[in-house]
């Protein structure tokens, strides 16, 4: 919300100028984003001759002045074609900041063009930002005072959604009168009807959809003159950021910004039947909208229609066959208020926002409609000559009924923790145009008590308008002005109806410390016992996945689980999607097209790019890795913690029983890699988590890039870190990855790890990303990923380690080597080998691999160390030979082995 200084002070009186004024709005909890000047050095001047400058067939050597006598005068180059001796124009000083034909800001130096002195500019309506003009230098009346300064300041604060009454000059203006302890001046509503037909006669308006229109109200103006709007609220719109159309729709962004409260001016005469209808939109109804935008709209939209067709998206955006045109003489002006949730959706929806779908979204007081109305028909009678039908259109559906809390002094004592009178409370509430009323009674001038429930015993006329609002001093220490004591006493406070968002005692509490001021909040070290810290555990299982990756030279990194349908198709290279869910659900038995992924769908998306929340991460991982790469990034380490969500209702098989009905969410670590990776000593350097910083653009001397075994090590330091025992990786088929660089990781569950016979499960897939998918994103290099379920990582993880203490007896080395079927993983054949030694087995490392002729086809040699260590007695030679002749025939039998001699 931008608010001009010089408006703001129409309504309030202020001292403090506008950094300090600011720095007290940010104090009382209206936040402040910053302060700008608009127009520095730009006054105004008069032209007293111009000449055609030498050589040049459009520039003009004018001389101006901006003060009388002509003693100040300066030398402009000009090449607007609508300027002559006498008219009186905007100049551009040296050091002022003008607006470029593409909007860009650049400042105005003194110059020469073609050998002509130039000392300044003279700017168009577009230049200064007043409007899109740029047809020639804006030309000012001609009582216009010469020198006048335009500089203005401008407060911009960041409103929160549930403060809609801030929306507005003098919503901002009443919080700086309660808390300056002024009055507040709202600008006066009178509206002269000197129209002979009565606007009863004129239109008629039908609201069918009551449940979303609270509220609607209209008046016809006739012999309306379309123009130009004055100087002073050209200016004034373009400090608040609104550029100047004409003087109609002028009046309607004025009273906006002014008041808070939208309205449209419809152009009575293309109304047909002189009848509205508020109703919802038909399915696949159309309406080009005043941006020029054919719109297709849908039931659960809301229009304001004739009986041809829909004119307006309600709370939105006008049509554009009813808008206002330079033709237009009699109008139809509505203010209504609409229901914030369909304002919404369909702004959303549609992806339009506006000034007014902004404020409307927020809840806006129904009471605010009619005095719009009136303020807006007003200024139409002095700035065009418009002429009021007598009396109005008010279909007011839903009346609202203001508030009442009961509320004590305690409240505020027991939530701020410092003493505070009663005078003080009703004070400070009265202040923001809170009724108050002290044990049910109402206040004179002897009880303190300021009684505020008749907005019109504090000057309101009868019309709606309001001159100006009392505000009483703040007593200080329990006593008046008059030096009564006050006792305390139950109070009834009455919300103003533009404060819906006041629902409860605590709220009130929040108004008091406001005006107060927050620094009265005294510290105090909290006494007594400290609560238990309440920490779930899958934040310390996170926190600790994070510590382990990140100690493994990764790179954490926080992307958005709201994505589309087109980012999880990009990751897509075969026709079954279902490896997607691998870790979360259990595979269907059927392929799974990307159509029938179990998608949670936003019923009310931000963009096209945020319409589900995502089912993997590779998109958003490998997006982070294309949008680094190229910024010229040559190694990418990354990671991120964070959430999968599944839909329910995909099939049976994959429903769960624990939370039926409710989407699925699943932790899941990311992890990806991509280009040079580090090798020597630098791996192990203390500053390892740096390296990619220390890698040039080509890897360094000994160095190589990324393969399967980097990403496969971090998922072997996982299960290392987390004492996980008998993890197993297996071939399969994966639409992101490379085939035949692509492992399933199988985790045991823990009850299973000491039996015979473990119970695996699938817990994640890691491989190198399939070369098209990386071509799709840009990848200069080979990337890898791992994804990793969380649950099923921990489901194998032994929760608390059991210490065994280490062999005193030494170990015992045999070296074994066998030619298997090449089908045959590597990781089967060291589990059968454990399974045949037992106990005595220590480790089993597979050490070479070898296909090739001495082999055959279709066959491998793997070659293994076997350590074999007992507890209670020194192996001998004899015990090796025997137990490796066990393991030969484990394999032998389970798995077709033979010795490799």
């Amino acid at each position: 919300m931008k608010v001009p200084y010089t408006w703001l002070k129409d309504y309030v009186e202020t001292d403090l100028e506008p950094h300090a004024l600011a720095e007290k709005l940010t104090m009382a909890g209206l936040e402040v984003d910053h302060v700008d000047r608009r127009w520095h050095k730009v006054v105004t001047a008069r032209i007293l001759d111009l000449a055609p400058v030498e050589g040049s067939d459009h520039l003009n050597a004018t001389h101006v002045t901006t003060a009388m006598p002509e003693d100040q005068v300066r030398s402009v180059v000009c090449g607007a074609p609508n300027i002559h001796a006498g008219d009186i124009v905007p100049l551009a000083l040296p050091g002022a900041e003008v607006q470029s034909e593409t909007g860009e800001i650049f400042n105005i130096e003194v110059t020469k063009k073609r050998g002509v002195l130039s000392e300044g500019m003279l700017c168009s309506p577009r230049e200064l930002g007043l409007s899109s003009d740029h047809q020639g230098i804006y030309l000012l009346p001609p009582d216009s005072p010469l020198g006048q300064p335009w500089e203005e300041t401008v407060i911009e604060l960041d409103i929160k959604a549930h403060r809609g009454d801030l929306f507005s000059i003098t919503g901002i203006a009443r919080e700086v009168a309660a808390f300056q302890q002024q009055h507040l001046h709202l600008p006066s509503t009178a509206v002269t009807e000197d129209g002979k037909i009565p606007v009863q006669d004129l239109a008629r308006v039908t609201v069918l959809a009551t449940d979303l229109c609270p509220r609607f109200t209209a008046r016809v103006i006739s012999q309306v003159k379309i123009g130009p709007s004055p100087l002073w609220m050209v200016r004034r719109l373009a400090a608040a950021g609104v550029r100047s159309i004409n003087n109609v729709v002028d009046i309607t962004n004025y009273v906006m910004l002014e008041l808070g409260q939208p309205l449209h001016a419809f152009d009575y005469d293309q109304l047909a039947d002189h009848h509205l209808i508020i109703r919802r939109a038909e399915q696949g109804e159309h309406l080009q909208t005043l941006d020029g935008q054919d719109r297709t709209l849908t039931p659960d939209m809301l229009v304001i229609a004739d009986t041809r067709g829909a004119l307006s998206l309600a709370g939105v955006m006008g049509g554009a066959t009813s808008e206002v045109t330079a033709t237009t003489t009699t109008i139809l002006l509505e203010a209504a208020n609409w229901d914030p949730a369909t304002t919404r959706r369909t702004s959303s929806r549609l992806g339009l926002r506006s000034e007014a779908s902004s404020r409307y979204e927020k809840g806006l007081d129904s009471e605010l409609a009619i005095r719009g109305l009136h303020r807006a028909a007003q200024l139409m009678v002095e700035l065009a000559g418009g002429v009021v039908a007598p009396g109005i259109i008010d279909v007011y559906n839903q009346p609202m009924t203001p508030r009442v809390l009961p509320f004590t002094i305690r409240d505020v004592e027991w939530l701020l923790g410092y003493p505070v009178t009663q005078r003080e409370v009703v004070d400070a509430l009265t202040a923001l145009e809170f009724g108050v009323e002290v044990d049910g009674h109402g206040s004179d001038d002897s009880s303190a008590s300021s009684l505020h429930t008749e907005r019109t015993k504090s000057g309101r006329a009868k019309n709606g308008s309001k001159s100006a609002t009392a505000r009483k001093p703040i007593a200080q220490g329990g006593i008046t002005p008059q030096g009564e004591s006050i006792t305390s006493r139950a109070l009834r406070v009455r919300v103003p109806t533009w404060r819906a968002d006041v629902r409860e005692a605590a709220d009130l509490v929040e108004e008091v410390a406001r005006v107060l001021g927050y620094d009265r909040i005294i510290g105090h070290i909290p006494t007594g016992p400290l609560p238990e810290p309440q920490r779930l555990s899958w934040f310390d299982r996170e926190e600790r996945i994070r510590d382990i990756v990140a100690g493994m030279g990764c790179r954490e990194v926080v992307t958005y689980p709201l994505t589309s349908r087109e980012a999880t198709q990009k990751i897509l290279n075969s026709d079954d999607a279902a490896p997607l869910l691998l870790g979360a659900l259990p595979m269907p038995s059927t392929p799974l097209t990307s159509e029938q992924l179990p998608f949670v769908v936003l019923a009310n998306p931000l963009s096209s790019r945020m319409e589900v929340l995502r089912l993997t991460m590779l998109p958003s991982l490998l997006e982070t890795l294309a949008e680094n790469v190229g910024q010229g990034a040559t190694t990418m380490r990354i990671f991120e913690v964070g959430r999968r969500y599944f839909a329910r209702g995909l099939a049976e098989e994959v429903a769960d029983p624990k939370r039926p009905g409710l989407p699925m969410e699943r932790p899941t670590l990311g992890v990806a890699l991509c280009g040079a990776a580090v090798t020597g000593w630098l791996a192990t350097h203390q500053f390892a988590d740096h390296l990619e910083d220390m890698v040039p653009n080509e890897p360094m001397g000994g160095g190589r890039d990324f393969d399967f075994f980097d990403i496969k090590a971090i998922a072997e330091g996982l299960c290392e870190e987390l004492h996980i025992q008998g993890a197993r990786y297996a071939p399969i088929q994966h639409p992101s990855f490379h085939p035949g660089r692509c492992a399933l990781l199988e985790l045991p569950e823990t009850s299973t790890i000491d039996s015979g016979a473990r119970v695996y499960h699938p817990a994640g897939v890691l491989g190198e990303i399939h070369p098209e998918i990386a071509r799709r994103y840009d990848l200069p290099r080979r990337a890898f990923a791992l994804e990793l379920d969380l649950e099923g990582l921990y489901a194998a993880a032994i929760a608390i380690p059991h210490f065994q203490s280490i062999s005193r007896y030494p170990a015992l080395t045999r070296d074994l080597a066998v030619v298997v079927d090449s089908a045959i993983p590597a990781a089967a054949v060291e589990a059968c080998i454990r399974a045949a030694g037992g106990e005595l087995v220590r480790e089993v490392t597979l050490f070479d691999l070898y296909e090739g002729e001495q082999v055959g086809a279709g066959k491998r040699s793997l070659a293994f160390t076997i350590v074999y260590q007992a507890r209670d007695r020194t192996l001998s030679a004899a015990d090796g030979d025997a137990e490796r002749a066990k393991v030969l025939v484990a394999l032998k039998t389970q798995l077709g082995a033979t010795i490799r001699e």
